[in-house]
């Protein structure tokens, strides 16, 4: 069976990244493979969230900064670059929007000294649909 290709418009993924609180993160060095949810923020279609410096994630990141997210039923692949503390000046948008979408992880984690900010750039996305009965992956558009 020959699957079709369809358009998934920057816009609905947006929107989806604006609704959703959550969304599942899946980094990978040294042949393991880690899944985990994470609370975060978007800015278009680059996705923020915070976490531990010493975490396992973030020791993945850097060996590796090729990541997968899962947000509703996109499957999106990007790449992961740490920008430092929630709270330093060049990440006042963060905490910003953070502490709007997030007040309880913000209040709870934000101030910690080895908290930093990671974002990920999206490169593709991707998503199984069926049109009129028959599927179709459907596929980040410009």
């Amino acid at each position: 069976m020959e699957i079709e290709t369809c358009a998934i418009y920057k816009e609905e993924i947006i929107r989806v990244l604006e609704t959703e609180s959550t969304f599942t993160l899946a980094t990978c060095a040294g042949n393991r493979v880690t899944i985990r949810p994470m609370s975060h923020i978007n800015d278009g279609l680059d996705v923020y969230f915070q976490t531990g410096a010493d975490s396992l994630k973030i020791q993945q990141i850097r060996m590796n900064p090729n990541v997968a997210l899962c947000i509703g039923t996109f499957q999106i692949e990007g790449t992961a670059k740490e920008l430092g503390h929630p709270l330093a000046s060049e990440n006042a948008f963060f905490a910003t929007a953070y502490e709007k979408k997030h007040p309880g992880s913000f209040q709870k984690y934000s101030a910690y000294p080895d908290e930093m900010v990671v974002r990920v750039t999206i490169h593709s996305v991707t998503q199984w649909r069926y049109i009129d009965g028959k599927p179709c992956v459907a596929k980040m558009m410009e």
